[in-house]
């Protein structure tokens, strides 16, 4: 677009993006630490100024990775909870969506996930405002199968954490004991033995 042109939204909403994907790729690429603002610009197609018009800093872009990832696994769980079957197949439902998603994406989440660690307190603490809202929707939907009798007593957050456990070790583990979507029906077998009213 020539200068002084406003972009419409949906136009600026695909630069975002653009930038978004170049940042992604040159993180993986290169580093985190050693990738420039320069440089995602250069990679963007955009200059430097226009750049900061979209994000203040990299911490931005790999904070708005991480939140839009937990927004789609969020949403595609409510999407399954809205559906009328049991607490149990909802569960099941989500840990295999949950699943496909770590396996199709495992090499750019592990990656990203050790360069954020390398990210200020407050950019972690946003990206686990939304990773504690994906749990919490979990344990309320533990709760609700307590209630209706189809798990036992348990401590719901605890067992919605196990449930990531469960899931990290189905796809990064080092020994695996079988595929991926085998380990999962193990590990889905161990946790419903063990809540099951």
């Amino acid at each position: 677009m020539p200068k002084g042109i406003p972009l419409t939204d949906e136009e600026q909403q695909r630069r975002r993006k653009e930038i978004f994907d170049a940042s992604v790729h040159l993180f993986l690429e290169k580093g985190f630490n050693e990738t420039s603002m320069r440089e995602i610009a250069q990679a963007a197609g955009i200059g430097k100024s226009t750049l900061y018009d979209y994000y203040k800093s990299k911490d931005e872009i790999l904070v708005s990775y991480f939140t839009s990832e937990i927004g789609v696994i969020t949403a595609r769980a409510q999407e399954i909870i809205q559906q009328n079957s049991s607490i149990s197949e909802q569960l099941r439902v989500i840990m295999q969506m949950h699943l496909s998603y770590l396996v199709d994406s495992k090499q750019t989440f592990l990656k990203l996930s050790l360069e954020a660690q390398r990210l200020s307190a407050e950019s972690q603490e946003q990206i686990q405002i939304k990773r504690h809202a994906y749990q919490d929707m979990l344990r309320m939907l533990i709760e609700e199968g307590i209630r209706r009798g189809e798990f036992r007593p348990v401590n719901p957050l605890f067992a919605a954490r196990s449930i990531f456990s469960l899931l990290s070790i189905s796809v990064f583990t080092t020994r695996p004991t079988g595929t991926h979507a085998e380990m999962l029906e193990q590990a889905i077998g161990i946790l419903f033995e063990g809540i099951k009213a």
